[in-house]
């Protein structure tokens, strides 16, 4: 017997609860982004606040802890619920039945970009909150200062490049790539979709060219941007295709 997640009872179109909840994930995935960058954009001048320097950054960052935890707290929530999307977006874009290969490829992709998405966040939670606490101490020599400071830039640089070059470029790319292969082969959606999110996926891949060395064509804030409108029109599909759809029971 078909599980809801896979079929409705009575055909081998998706339940239109999947549909549903699928439309819903994909728009809150868009549209949450806003709160993370109003708090954070407020608080610290992020993204700008990325490429501070330790000596203006950790300053900033203890001044404004409430609103970096709030905010970084918002945009742990947005990259946990990636996963959730890129499931669901997978489910939808593959006949129904098991998965294939490229499917769990796509999912195993968006799993690994949550996680590397969190472990970047998680610097500005943890150790860069406590080498702000020890800038901030009385007395600190000049020598403290300078090893604090060499620190921050190190973890600032270890957490972007697992953050933002492997989570929000290189593995969402591989998502995004593999997800749209499976639309295109499987023709369960559009093949706009399909069209679309190769587009897309190779956009969001390249700023992960800064780990060889190689100054991207684009930013991370212009890939972002693309792979945003594409869950804003996946979203609005699967809600569509959701008001079309009979519920049954």
């Amino acid at each position: 017997m078909p599980s809801p997640i896979d079929s409705s009872p009575d055909d081998n179109t998706p339940s239109r609860s999947l549909v549903l909840a699928a439309g819903i994930v994909l728009l809150v995935q868009d549209f949450s982004l806003f709160a993370p960058m109003a708090v954070l954009g407020g608080a610290i001048q992020w993204p700008d606040s990325l490429d501070f320097p330790p000596a203006q950054m950790l300053p900033l960052l203890r001044e404004q802890l409430a609103g970096v935890r709030l905010g970084y707290g918002l945009y742990l929530g947005y990259s946990l619920l990636f996963l959730a999307t890129g499931v669901l977006t997978v489910r939808l874009a593959a006949r129904p039945g098991p998965l294939g290969a490229l499917a769990l490829i796509a999912i195993g992709a968006a799993a690994a970009s949550a996680l590397a998405r969190s472990i970047g966040i998680l610097r500005w939670l943890t150790g860069s909150t406590v080498l702000a606490d020890a800038y901030a101490a009385p007395g600190l020599s000049a020598e403290g200062s300078a090893a604090i400071e060499a620190m921050q830039a190190a973890i600032n640089a270890w957490g972007g490049a697992i953050g933002e070059m492997l989570g929000v470029a290189a593995f969402a790319a591989i998502w995004a790539i593999a997800a749209s292969l499976v639309i295109l082969r499987d023709r369960q959606l559009p093949v706009w979709a399909g069209v679309a999110g190769l587009v897309v996926g190779v956009f969001v891949a390249l700023p992960a060219l800064e780990l060889f060395g190689i100054a991207p064509p684009v930013s991370i804030v212009v890939s972002t941007t693309g792979i945003q409108l594409w869950f804003m029109a996946l979203g609005l599909l699967f809600l569509w295709r959701a008001w079309r759809q009979p519920a049954r029971g």
